[in-house]
C-alpha cells in the first residue's frame, strides 16, 4: 500500500478527509493526519510518505514550505496540495517547486478520489520503472568490463529528448545508429548493459509521448507494452530494430498532436520567458541553451512558430507587464523598467514609447494619443 500524510490545520476537514476516503480499497494507506507543515517534517522523519496531502496556508510551516522541504528532502514523495479559491495564484506558483497537483476548495470525495488514483498511477510507475533497472543493472560494473573503453556513464536522457524535440522523422535510423556507435559495439552486445540502456531510453520515449499525446499514448499498447521490450533486447540487433521504429512512433505521435512538430518547443520558451524575462541579463543564447538548440536554430524555429522574433516577443511581453505595473502600483518608472528587465530607464522609456506610442508617465496619467 502507498502511505499518504495528511496535512491541514483544520481538524474539521482532517476528519473529514480522513473517515470519508475508502483509503485502503484504493491501496492507500492513511499514516497520519499533522496539523501543520512543522509537525509533518517531524512525522516524516520516521517514516517517508508516498504521498502527501496538504493545505497551504497553516501556522509555523506552510505549504508551500513544506512541499518545498519534501522536493529536497523526500523527492520521490509525490504532493497533492488543497488551496482555498482566494489562494489559486499561491497554488498555482507552488506547482514549479514540483508538486503532482492542485485541488480547490471546497474538495468533493470524487476530486480527491480522482486526484488520489492519478498520483498512485505515477508513484505505480515509477517505482515500477526503479525496480526494473534495478534487476538489470544493480551493480552491473561489478560484472562486466567495456572492452573497447567506451566511458559510458548511463542514458543521455538530453540528447534523446532534443532529439525527440526537434528531429525529423526520417532521422530516427541515423540517430539510433549513431547513438549506438558512440555507445560502442563491444559495450552493447553485452545483454546487461543493453537491458539497462534500452528500458531507460524506453523509459524517457513514454515520458515524451504522453506529455504530447496522452490519449494516443494510452491506446498506443503496442509501443508501450513492456513485454514487447523484453522481447527486443534479446539481441543487439532486435534492439537497434526496437528502437527505431519506437523513436519513429514518438515522433509521429509528436507532429499528430502537436499540430507543428515546434509547438511544443513554442510553449516551452514562452514558458521561459514568462518567467525570466524580468532578468536584465536575458538573452537569445541563455534561452536556446534551455531549449537544447544552437541560437540560430532556436531563433529560426520561433520566428516560424510565432510570426514574431525573439526580441520582439520578450519586448512585447515586458512592455505588457510594464503597462500592468503603470496601472497597478505607484513604482516609479525607473523602477517598473527594472522589473521587467531594463536596466536603463532612458532605454525603457524609449522602447515605452515606441511600442505604446506615448511614454510611460503618459500612459500611467491616462492620457488619450493623438493621431
Amino acid at each position: 500500500m502507498y502511505k499518504v500524510l495528511l496535512v491541514d490545520d483544520e481538524a474539521l476537514i482532517r476528519e473529514a478527509i480522513s473517515e470519508n476516503i475508502p483509503w485502503e480499497e484504493m491501496g492507500f494507506e492513511l499514516i497520519a493526519s499533522c496539523e501543520n507543515g512543522r509537525e509533518a517534517m517531524e512525522r516524516m522523519k520516521e517514516v517517508t510518505p508516498d504521498l502527501l496531502l496538504t493545505d497551504i496556508y497553516m501556522p509555523y510551516v506552510d505549504g508551500i514550505e513544506l512541499a518545498r522541504y519534501v522536493n529536497e528532502n523526500h523527492p520521490d514523495t509525490k504532493t497533492v496540495i488543497i488551496s482555498g479559491y482566494d489562494e489559486f495564484d499561491y497554488a498555482k506558483e507552488a506547482i514549479k517547486i514540483g508538486i503532482s497537483d492542485y485541488l480547490l476548495k471546497p474538495v468533493t470525495s470524487v476530486t480527491l478520489i480522482d486526484a488520489l488514483k492519478k498520483a498512485a498511477e505515477t508513484i505505480r510507475e515509477e517505482q515500477e520503472h526503479s525496480r526494473l533497472l534495478e534487476r538489470y543493472f544493480v551493480n552491473y560494473e561489478k560484472y562486466m568490463e567495456f572492452p573497447d573503453k567506451t566511458d559510458y556513464s548511463g542514458v543521455d536522457r538530453k540528447l534523446i529528448k532534443n532529439f525527440l524535440k526537434t528531429g525529423e522523422i526520417e532521422e530516427c535510423a541515423i540517430f539510433i545508429d549513431e547513438y549506438f556507435e558512440a555507445v560502442g559495439k563491444e559495450n552493447y552486445m553485452s545483454l546487461l548493459l543493453r537491458q539497462y540502456m534500452t528500458m531507460d531510453i524506453f523509459y524517457c520515449v513514454r515520458e515524451f509521448v504522453k506529455a504530447v499525446g496522452v490519449e494516443e499514448a494510452e491506446d498506443s499498447g503496442e509501443w508501450m507494452d513492456l513485454k514487447r521490450l523484453t522481447k527486443a533486447i534479446e539481441s543487439a540487433e532486435n534492439t537497434i530494430h526496437y528502437l527505431k521504429e519506437l523513436f519513429t512512433f514518438a515522433l509521429t505521435v509528436r507532429d499528430n498532436n502537436s499540430g507543428d512538430k515546434y509547438g511544443q518547443i513554442i510553449r516551452e520558451a514562452k514558458e521561459y520567458i514568462g518567467e525570466h524575462f524580468g532578468n536584465s541579463e536575458f538573452s537569445l543564447n541563455r534561452i536556446a541553451e534551455y531549449i537544447g538548440m544552437s541560437p540560430s536554430y532556436f531563433s529560426s524555429i520561433f520566428k516560424q512558430g510565432t510570426g514574431q522574433t525573439l526580441v520582439e516577443y520578450l519586448t512585447r511581453v515586458r512592455i505588457d507587464k510594464a503597462c500592468e505595473l503603470l496601472k497597478c502600483t505607484n513604482l516609479r518608472a525607473a523602477e517598473i523598467g527594472e522589473q521587467v528587465g531594463y536596466g536603463d530607464p532612458h532605454y525603457f522609456s524609449a522602447t515605452f514609447k515606441k511600442i505604446m506610442g506615448q511614454s510611460p508617465t503618459d500612459f500611467r496619467g491616462g492620457k488619450n494619443m493623438e493621431n
